[in-house]
Order: C-alpha cells, then structure tokens, then sequence
C-alpha cells in the first residue's frame, strides 16, 4: 500500500482543522486571529508541525512571541460571566485544553493573550501556574 505524502495528508485533515480553529477561535472570544489559531491546532495535532508553522508565522504581524495574560478587572461583566460558565464546566481555560505549552508557542513564534482567571478560582491554566505573581521572587 502506498503512503500518503505530508502535502496530501495535510489536506485531508484541512476540514477537521478548520473546524477546530473555528470552534478555538468562538470559545477564546478574545480577537485571536485565524491564522494564530489555526497554528496553535496545527501545534496541538503534533509536535511535528513546528516547522510548517514556523513558516506560517513569518508573515504575521511581529509581535514578541509569547502568552501574556489579559486582565480580569478590565473584562466586562458579560465576558465575566461567560469565561465563568466556561471554566465551570471545563474546568480548564481553551488555550490549556488545546494542550499546547507555553514554550512551544514561543519556539513557534506565536503571540497569545491567555484568560485570567476569577480572582477566586484557584489557578487551573498551565499558563498562570507558571508565572509567578510581580510581589514574588523565586
């Protein structure tokens, strides 16, 4: 049986990824751009995209690579309310479900802007358990 080449499986899947990239986009609901998201579920499928991604991401706007952290005070209540319902039932926010690590985003040269969290919902993003708070020091 002959292989498929990576150009022809990359198609076939085309569909599957444009549907999540969409569907990653509408629950974020930060302005996360098309092509950032669909990077970051070409990241999540695997590891091995890095470098077809790394190409995608030369023609985007330059920004520092890397996640920074929106804040929660500056969200309007509505926003609130459905980052809450959302984290209540998944527990996690949609950039930590993707699965994606943060040191990946910053080798693949992608810029994210994560959730924050409620102040009374205890850290549940790899993101935010990662930083450390500005009072702290290591």
């Amino acid at each position: 049986m002959r292989q498929l080449s990576l150009t022809t499986f990359r198609w076939l899947l085309a569909p599957r990824w444009q549907w999540r990239t969409r569907r990653l986009r509408a629950t974020h609901g930060l302005p996360l751009p098309y092509e950032v998201a669909w990077c970051l579920v070409a990241l999540a499928d695997d590891v091995d995209n890095l470098p077809y991604v790394r190409q995608r991401t030369r023609s985007l706007p330059s920004e520092p690579p890397g996640v920074v952290i929106d804040v929660w005070a500056q969200l309007d209540p509505t926003e609130q309310q459905r980052r809450r319902a959302w984290l209540t039932r998944h527990r996690r926010t949609p950039l930590h479900l993707l699965g994606v690590p943060e040191e990946l985003i910053e080798l693949a040269g992608l810029h994210i802007t994560e959730w924050a969290l409620p102040p009374d919902v205890p850290s549940i993003s790899l993101v935010v358990q990662r930083r450390t708070s500005p009072g702290e020091t290591d």
